[in-house]
């Protein structure tokens, strides 16, 4: 997936892109008339193609990582939450407790709050490996 961006500023070989978020509907406003506005973020990359501030740059995606960044952030939290609620509902039921339901839905909960501090250290690594989901792949004129 290619995307268009705008180069702010580049900073030891780091460059900050703006680059426009494509909407849930494909961000075709015309044809659909809903009127949402997609804001545009502001991503760093590498500046492997030597772009200088001002510039437009093509900014390919890779898939592979988008993908497995996409599993990390949402089934690593959902399995976590929904581990808890079972096995919080088992033991407390276990241990035959009157509200156990409500017990095991606690223990989903701090499963998922668990679950945010391993996804955090994951991102950390994949930081420190300097994994990206995107890279510049050309100045456009």
């Amino acid at each position: 997936m290619e995307q268009l961006g705008y180069v702010r500023r580049i900073v030891d070989n780091i460059a900050e892109v703006e680059v426009r978020r494509i909407t849930g509907c494909g961000g075709g406003c015309s044809s659909c008339g809903g009127g949402c506005s997609a804001p545009n973020i502001v991503v760093q990359l590498e500046n492997r193609i030597g772009a200088k501030t001002g510039d437009f740059v093509e900014i390919r995606a890779k898939s592979k990582n988008i993908i497995k960044y996409a599993l990390i952030a949402y089934m690593i939290p959902f399995t976590m939450l929904i581990l808890g609620i079972v096995l919080g509902v088992n033991l407390f039921q276990s241990m035959d407790i009157d509200y156990y339901e409500t017990l095991g839905f606690l223990m989903g909960i701090v499963f998922l709050t668990v679950s945010f501090i391993i996804v955090k250290l994951i991102d950390r690594s994949i930081k420190k490996k300097n994994e990206n989901a995107m890279e510049m792949v050309k100045v456009l004129e």
